[in-house]
């Protein structure tokens, strides 16, 4: 019965008024954003500006929206999260893709805060006076006014609290002309995200044909990057880094005459950079693989030393990364594989051992902050290997990929003979199903050679 109701609900539901979308094959909207943080005593600052670029095509009775985001200020998204596409319905209802968001880096932790789509859901409602609920939000018809000249309806969406959004849309249409929202991060702390619609370009087919070129091709290369959503990493894989230089001569190409060129320009830097990096790394790997692991020492948490000695004729994997607790985010450095790998192969012979590289450790001033936040890592994360702290003497003696513009963690194997088997600087491409199938077969392969030479 509850689905016959929600189906007959959905089916006597309006179209959305198109209003200025209507009758074009195109539209182009530039946005321009800022978010600011408000304190309790009135005062504000604002932390970032973005634009937001969208290109509204009709699909269906509905429309395609494609965005790019532009941010300054406050870290933000690496290039493959800084576009994309929803699909919205006659009601423009999202039904397919992801909305827009702002990166923010606040007190050191890296918060997504989504952007309204374009097209109001609500537009079939838009009369004064009118109300209604829809989720946990009260919305209200309150007026009619005028934002650059163009008249609008204000709408207002608030939840029990009295905290929530404003809108204006177009008057006898679905465009979002101006939003705005109260975001919370941190512990209770407040910001206002607002956009504001700065121009408008109705396209011919022609003008259309030149921007869709360059849209297509980036969605093309989003999707064979298969980036999980909200990844918030700006390092790609050596096959992402493959398929991005592939992609780049039509990307280059499509976009010479779209507003999509600036963005089209810092992938261009951005994949080459990367790609320069992973050459370097390669070499970096290929110096090590092989050769007698330097001589290390390492004193662990409960002062316990691991060294080249205490290793003798052991298999030893060696984890070097941050460990810090805070801010505490995914992937966590796959210490949580890394701990069910040890729990797996370690009654086979094969030492784990996690290093926390940071500077932090050489200063008497912040040493004990900093070892306070690898404990919180290792009680939050449960980890059973040993942790070792560094301010940067060890990993260096590894080859510290930091030094070549690279990230944290560098894994490195030793095998039994006390030469390095393996490498990796990097996070592991993984399946959760698998964990760290690639660092499990270099150990299984290592385990089955020292058992060979024992017979």
């Amino acid at each position: 019965m509850n689905t016959l109701i929600s189906l007959c609900m959905l089916a006597s539901a309006a179209a959305a008024p198109q209003g200025s979308l209507a009758g074009h094959p195109g539209v182009e909207l530039q946005y321009r954003g800022t978010l600011t943080q408000l304190s309790r005593g009135g005062d504000s600052n604002e932390v970032k500006q973005f634009d937001l670029y969208v290109l509204a095509r009709p699909a269906g009775d509905g429309h395609r929206c494609f965005y790019s985001v532009t941010e300054r200020g406050g870290g933000g998204w690496a290039w493959p999260e800084r576009s994309g596409e929803m699909l919205l319905n006659d009601a423009n209802r999202l039904v397919e893709g992801r909305p827009a968001h702002v990166l923010h880096t606040h007190d050191g932790t890296k918060y997504p805060v989504e952007i309204a789509q374009p097209l109001f859901l609500f537009a079939d409602r838009l009369e004064e006076g009118r109300t209604w609920a829809s989720g946990s939000l009260a919305y209200e018809v309150e007026k009619k006014t005028a934002i650059r000249k163009q008249d609008c309806w204000q709408v207002t969406a608030k939840d029990r609290f009295g905290r929530g959004q404003t809108f204006w849309i177009e008057e006898n249409g679905s465009l979002i002309v101006a939003a705005e929202r109260r975001v919370f991060m941190g512990r209770g702390d407040e910001f206002q995200l607002r956009i504001e619609l700065t121009s408008q370009r109705n396209l011919t087919d022609d003008s259309l044909d030149v921007v869709a070129g360059s849209v297509d091709g980036l969605l093309s290369l989003s999707r064979e990057l298969k980036r999980n959503n909200g990844e918030t990493r700006p390092e790609l894989s050596d096959a992402q880094i493959k398929t991005s230089l592939a992609a780049l001569p039509g990307l280059v190409e499509s976009a010479e005459k779209t507003p999509l060129k600036s963005l089209v320009t810092s992938i261009v830097r951005d994949v080459q950079a990367q790609s320069d990096r992973s050459g370097d790394l390669e070499n970096l790997a290929k110096k090590y693989v092989g050769k007698p692991a330097p001589e290390y020492s390492l004193t662990t948490l409960t002062k316990e030393t691991i060294s080249n000695a205490t290793q003798k004729d052991r298999i030893t994997v060696l984890h070097f990364w941050s460990y810090q607790g805070e801010p505490l985010e995914e992937p966590y450095g796959q210490v949580g594989y890394l701990d069910y790998l040890k729990n797996k192969r370690g009654r086979l012979g094969v030492d784990f051992v996690g290093i926390a590289a940071n500077e932090e450790f050489g200063k008497t001033e912040t040493a004990g902050a900093a070892l306070r936040s690898v404990r919180k890592l290792r009680d939050f994360m449960n980890i059973s290997y040993p942790i070792a702290t560094d301010e940067g003497t060890q990993v260096k003696k590894f080859g510290d990929p930091r030094a070549l513009g690279a990230s944290l963690p560098l894994w490195v194997v030793i095998g039994s003979d006390g030469k390095i088997a393996h490498y990796h600087v990097g996070f592991y491409s993984i399946k959760p199903d698998e964990g760290l199938k690639p660092l499990d077969e270099v150990l299984v392969e290592l385990i089955r050679k020292q058992r060979a030479a024992a017979e």
